[in-house]
């Protein structure tokens, strides 16, 4: 009989030393040191998030630069936070004030087949894929052992999120979504999807079981909140209303609103007893300027405060919020003490060296899909009920809303616009509710390297795949429209 310490060890150092550079045949070299596959086999797989863009902390750099693709010093690949910040400025709701790092999103060439940045999407996704397919082959679906089950769960939510990532940046209007690979086998061909959805909800489905009485040790590490939240955008996006609130009040037991002194701590503390699910970044995983906080935090050392590359919210946004609203602290008006231009963010700042933590999941965001979604499904009662428990602790003297139908649809995304700017939502929200991107009104502060408009289900909020997958990919299928 196998000792299962052992087989946990072996599961996580194949997660995390041989992945996929094509994800069908070249080899990575590892990205973690044989004390970090030490610390690993005892941690997450979701570790991944942050690490696998190619940086370690201290005095090893494994890849010699900080992307998963190999393309040098890119200090826009850094991780899931890094594209998450990417596909933001890709909205309408965010502003990038400098052509530096970034604009390649900003002014929609990242997408492009030839971009270094559409290769480094696609490697990222599914090198985590890749990973998790390692470990789910020695964790198949008949372990018994609830230890061996708690890590098929993880290893599953990894996957589903990555698979999720995926499709909704590549997917197009012509039903195909993305090459599929899994603990079986490899479906090289671009598969429809209606087919890559439905192992998404399998696979979340099975880790929502899997991930019963699992207590995790800390909020890097996935557990049944996290996956119910997952639940809860995947059916959000698809139509599926009812199991969409479910999995949102589901999702967010033993969370609550933030404090409105929370809301101005910077987002920079996974301590914060709203956040589900986030990044511990310290020392051995801070990758510097090349990091989340460095590029959007206005007020801090890095290319956002020192190179003056401000990432501002839309001012659509800015004068739609309430003088009441705590929020609007978030971003600095005309005459500011803060020596930024008006509109620019102040959400996110980070008070140590290039350690703040990353936020993936928090309540508030429960709140808003569970009001949202009962808003589609004809409930606005208990639409108006769920945004108040939510926008109650965000704006002073707010009361239960009297909106109702297209009225209360609309009260709710403006919050979530709001309450999730810079949290990498906005592109999805913006494909997801068939809305085009609208840069030129009068009186737009966007700036003049991004100032286009696009219409609603253009072909551009579709990236296109990269040449290295369709160079050496020849059942790959149709590209996507440039």
């Amino acid at each position: 009989m196998i000792n299962k310490k052992i087989l946990v060890i072996a599961i996580f150092s194949m997660l995390f030393t041989a992945c996929s550079d094509d994800f069908l045949s070249k080899d990575f070299q590892s990205d973690f040191s044989n004390q970090q596959l030490s610390d690993l086999a005892n941690s997450n797989p979701e570790a991944a998030l942050i690490i696998a863009s190619g940086i370690e902390g201290g005095n090893q750099f494994f890849l010699n630069d900080f992307s998963t693709a190999g393309h040098g010093n890119f200090h826009d690949e850094f991780g899931q936070m890094g594209y998450s910040l990417g596909l933001d400025l890709m909205s309408n709701d965010m502003v990038q004030t400098l052509s530096h790092w970034f604009v390649n999103y900003y002014n929609y060439t990242a997408r492009n087949e030839a971009s270094n940045r559409t290769d480094a999407v696609w490697q990222f996704y599914y090198k985590i894929i890749y990973n998790m397919n390692e470990g789910l082959r020695l964790v198949p679906s008949s372990v018994e052992d609830p230890s061996l089950r708690h890590i098929r769960g993880r290893l599953l939510t990894m996957r589903s999120f990555a698979y999720f990532q995926l499709i909704r940046i590549y997917s197009n209007n012509d039903g195909l979504a993305v090459p599929m690979t899994t603990e079986e086998g490899v479906l090289a061909a671009r598969q429809p999807i209606d087919v890559v959805k439905a192992r998404i909800l399998e696979d979340l489905e099975e880790a929502y079981t899997l991930l019963d009485g699992y207590s995790r040790p800390n909020k890097t590490l996935v557990n049944k909140n996290v996956v119910a939240g997952l639940l809860a955008r995947y059916n959000l996006e698809y139509g599926n209303y009812t199991q969409a609130a479910t999995y949102a009040i589901a999702a967010r037991e033993g969370y609550s609103p933030m404090s409105s002194s929370d809301l101005m701590d910077g987002f920079n503390k996974i301590t914060n007893a709203e956040w589900m699910w986030g990044a511990d970044i310290d020392t051995n995983t801070s990758t510097y300027y090349a990091s989340f906080f460095s590029h959007i935090g206005n007020l801090n050392p890095g290319y956002a405060g020192l190179l003056q590359s401000y990432k501002s919210v839309d001012r659509r946004i800015f004068d739609n919020i309430s003088s009441n609203d705590y929020r609007k602290a978030w971003f600095v008006d005309a005459g500011n003490g803060f020596g930024l231009p008006k509109y620019a963010n102040v959400k996110f700042v980070d008070d140590t060296d290039f350690e703040g933590d990353y936020v993936f999941m928090r309540a508030a965001e429960m709140y808003l899909i569970e009001a949202e979604a009962k808003a589609l499904a004809g409930d606005d009662a208990g639409a108006r009920q769920a945004l108040f428990n939510l926008i109650s602790t965000r704006v002073n003297g707010y009361t239960l809303s009297t909106n109702s139908g297209q009225a209360l649809l609309d009260e709710i995304r403006f919050h979530r616009k709001l309450e999730l700017w810079g949290e990498g939502f906005a592109f999805f929200d913006m494909k997801r509710w068939n809305t085009g991107l609208n840069r030129t009104y009068t009186g737009s502060n966007h700036a003049t390297f991004g100032f286009f408009d696009y219409p609603a289900g253009s072909v551009k909020f579709s990236f296109q795949i990269p040449l290295s997958e369709v160079n050496t990919n020849i059942d790959l299928g149709p590209q996507n429209p440039f």
